[in-house]
């Protein structure tokens, strides 16, 4: 039985948690999403794609207006003896999506925004700078064809050459490439893929993780409780998590404390999902019925504190060549890659405890192995209220914000509840994560130190002349 008694700081643990991580994720399949599919939005692209033309792919309208030649508009002022009206004839009207045929010298042409520039165009004049301040319907400017417009309040600003014209390749050039190998893919990005011609993209797999809680007291929240049971907060929450995450999720429930039983589940939920990331949670402390840890360690996973609160007990390792085999991270490990690689990450069974080591532990690894998964997003925070914190653990306290950042960019925040790893409903009125150091005993108001922002608070706006992101 591979076990730790010595702490390990959260940095040590972090990094096993992704050496294992790196182990099972190396080899990722790629498949194809169509731009406009719901599951397209957040996934990370596997291969480049290229404008296969320039975008724009012709000079186009900024405006609706008229499409004029320059020379003729100052033609036209120069009859008015330098008065700022000028009258042209129309010709005709550029419908967006039409081709255009050239613009006959001394004309001008109706254009909507969007639609080509006739050849002999250089200049657009806003439909607001004619007399009439408006286009009519579409038949009556059809019909209005070998009219003149008056075009009124022209200054030198509004006849320079080019005006509200958009070049072809003023946004794309031909060949430059629009997505990279690993970027994610949002809403922008997903809109400049199609308007490139691209209708689908490859993208890597989503991440497989199985969700596995464990304890003979576990009932699922439909479930009628009988004395001593609770219902399964952890499997919903880090089902949540992961899917935020980026993962593609399962979630199973082994509601035994029996050794025999818990493996037997386990190993069936290996085979039926295939899974590179299992998530557990209870049954890894110092306890007679602690059953994840009497399975897995006897497969290689390592147990251990961790020097943070919530969130102590704490197991990592890597399965490989299916269920029932062994392999410690960090000891020996197989290629990263292969089919039957999987991370392990054991989590503590109170529901802050976990959800806090998701945060404080899992983030940053599954991050960096796979850009689907948000960041850590910190901020420096000032605590309002005095407080203590136990001597060589980093306690993670949930407050939340109260107020803009200062102009050092550092927020104050409030306490919500205590250090109490049960306290659920506290941690789901809080906003961060407030760390205080290994080193804090009596914290007096007004320490300053880092916080790590839960999912679903938005960040703080930055303090008055500053734009960039905290």
């Amino acid at each position: 039985m591979t076990q730790t008694t010595a702490r390990r700081s959260v940095e040590e643990h972090r990094s096993l948690i992704g050496e294992a991580l790196q182990t099972a994720t190396t080899a990722r399949a790629v498949e194809a999403v169509a731009v406009g599919e719901a599951e397209a939005v957040g996934r990370v692209v596997a291969a480049e794609v290229t404008a296969p033309g320039p975008l724009p792919g012709h000079d186009d309208s900024q405006m609706d207006g008229y499409a004029v030649r320059a020379a003729d508009v100052a033609a036209a002022l120069a009859e008015h003896d330098g008065d700022d009206v000028a009258r042209l004839p129309c010709d005709g009207v550029v419908p967006a999506g039409s081709s255009p045929g050239p613009l006959p010298p001394g004309t001008c042409r109706a254009i909507m925004t969007g639609a080509v520039v006739p050849e002999g165009a250089d200049l657009i004049l806003p439909v607001e700078k004619t007399a009439a301040g408006a286009f009519a319907g579409a038949e009556q400017l059809r019909a209005a064809a070998g009219e003149d417009v008056v075009f009124t309040g022209l200054t030198p600003q509004d006849v320079a050459v080019g005006r509200f014209i958009r070049r072809a390749g003023d946004d794309v050039a031909a060949g430059e490439t629009v997505l990279t190998l690993g970027q994610v893919l949002t809403p922008a990005r997903l809109g400049l893929a199609a308007a490139c011609g691209a209708p689908r993209v490859q993208v890597f797999a989503r991440l497989r993780a199985l969700v596995l809680t464990a304890g003979d007291e576990l009932r699922a929240p439909d479930e009628e409780l009988a004395p001593g049971q609770i219902h399964d907060a952890n499997a919903p929450l880090i089902a949540a998590w992961l899917r935020e995450a980026g993962c593609g999720v399962t979630t199973a429930a082994a509601s035994t404390d029996d050794v025999a039983r818990f493996a037997a589940a386990l190993d069936a939920q290996l085979a039926a999902t295939s899974p590179q990331l299992v998530v557990t949670s209870g049954g890894i402390s110092a306890g007679a019925f602690e059953v994840v840890r009497e399975v897995l360690s006897a497969r290689g996973v390592r147990f251990g504190p961790v020097a943070q609160q919530p969130g102590g007990p704490q197991g990592v390792g890597v399965l490989s060549g299916g269920p029932g085999t062994r392999s410690v991270a960090g000891e020996h490990s197989p290629a990263g890659g292969e089919a039957g690689v999987v991370a392990v990450v054991c989590l503590p069974g109170n529901p802050v405890s976990t959800a806090v080591s998701l945060e404080t532990l899992l983030r940053e690894p599954l991050a960096a192995v796979d850009p689907a998964c948000p960041a850590p997003r910190r901020i420096r925070a000032r605590l309002r209220q005095s407080c203590s914190s136990p001597s060589g653990l980093r306690q993670h306290r949930r407050v939340r914000l109260a107020g803009a950042p200062d102009g050092a960019g550092v927020v104050d925040v409030e306490l919500v509840g205590g250090p109490g790893s049960h306290l659920l409903g506290h941690l789901a009125r809080a906003e961060a994560l407030l760390q205080l150091t290994e080193d804090d005993v009596e914290v007096p108001a007004d320490t300053v130190r880092e916080a790590v922002l839960l999912p679903g608070t938005a960040a703080p706006d930055p303090p008055a002349g500053r734009t960039e992101h905290l």
